[in-house]
């Protein structure tokens, strides 16, 4: 297997499994809201990154790229990594979550599947990326099918409301972060530039916490029931602590635009399991939407396998 189909199939992974937060997190957001789960998650993240960048680094099977220091001299490094930490993990992950009190998990889901298109936006842009017209045909595509859901006029929701922005923010700040992100990774290794972003978005979000004056004891609320301990687990040492490094893997085998456009598959996981564990009907007009999102990220991957092997070697942020 050549190391770009692996990347594929990292990439493809990780568009389903991103389809889950928004479904675990339902349960524990009975029992607190969005900016304590987006504290607790980040937390549990870090400290899980945390004893696998250590472990590995004991064990020999891990090796340090390049030192992260926190000093004047390594200012832009460090200010981008805490963007990506508090911008492109905690407004993302909040955002997405506070959503939910106005939209569905489908429609959660496959609004978040608009982030490839965004990441497409930021990199036409900011890092001068080209995209040929079938490729922009394939993001018009996606977003059609996100603009059909949205507006199903069967939807519990009753169209569109302040929700779904919310929800767009959320894709947005994850977007606008993902080149610097990669940059990041291409310098000082995928775990500990994740290690470091997500320390970023637990101290960030816990001194705004502070300051709101947020209940941080209602965090226990998890240990309430073993459904809403194994959801935690899942979103903070799954979906956050070690998912982000078979993403970081297949942007660099595959590109942060075509693992992006992966990310299409997002719709797809929400949809499936939110009518399998959430109960949330199923409509002629969202399963149209399903089917357009999914179809225009297949065309998408098709033609940017061609595109892979001319894309540049990423490099390091400077500025």
């Amino acid at each position: 297997m050549s190391n770009t189909v692996k990347g594929w199939a990292a990439a493809i992974f990780i568009g389903l499994l991103w389809g889950i937060p928004w479904i675990v997190g339902t349960p524990i957001l009975e029992v607190m809201d969005a900016q304590v789960l987006v504290w607790a998650r980040y937390t549990v993240a870090f400290l899980t990154l945390g004893i696998v960048f250590n472990v590995g680094l004991a064990s020999g099977k891990m090796k340090k790229k390049k030192d992260f220091k926190f000093n004047w001299d390594n200012r832009s490094d460090v200010f981008w990594t805490a963007a990506c930490g508090i911008i492109g993990q905690g407004a993302f992950s909040y955002l997405s979550f506070l959503s939910l009190d106005y939209i569905t998990a489908s429609e959660n889901g496959v609004i978040q599947g608009l982030i490839p298109i965004l990441i497409l936006t930021v990199g036409f842009f900011r890092h001068n990326a080209r995209f040929t017209v079938l490729q922009m045909l394939a993001a018009v595509g996606a977003f059609i099918g996100v603009a059909i859901l949205v507006m199903d006029p069967s939807s519990e929701t009753n169209g569109f409301n302040i929700g779904h922005l919310i929800c767009l923010g959320s894709a947005a700040s994850f977007s606008c972060t993902a080149y610097a992100r990669a940059k990041l990774a291409e310098k000082y290794g995928s775990v500990a530039t994740m290690f470091h972003q997500f320390i970023f978005a637990s101290i960030g979000f816990g001194v705004y916490l502070m300051f709101s004056g947020a209940d941080f004891s209602s965090a226990l609320g998890i240990f309430s029931s073993p459904l809403r301990i194994l959801c935690i687990v899942i979103l903070g040492v799954g979906i956050s602590g070690t998912s982000y490094l078979v993403y970081i893997y297949a942007m660099e085998k595959v590109g942060v635009d075509g693992t992006g456009m992966a990310l299409n598959l997002m719709p797809l996981s929400s949809f499936i399991l939110a009518v399998f564990a959430l109960g949330e009907a199923v409509t002629p007009m969202r399963l149209l939407a399903m089917a357009v999102v999914v179809v225009s990220m297949m065309l998408f991957m098709k033609f940017a396998q061609k595109e892979t092997k001319k894309e540049p070697k990423l490099e390091a942020v400077t500025e």
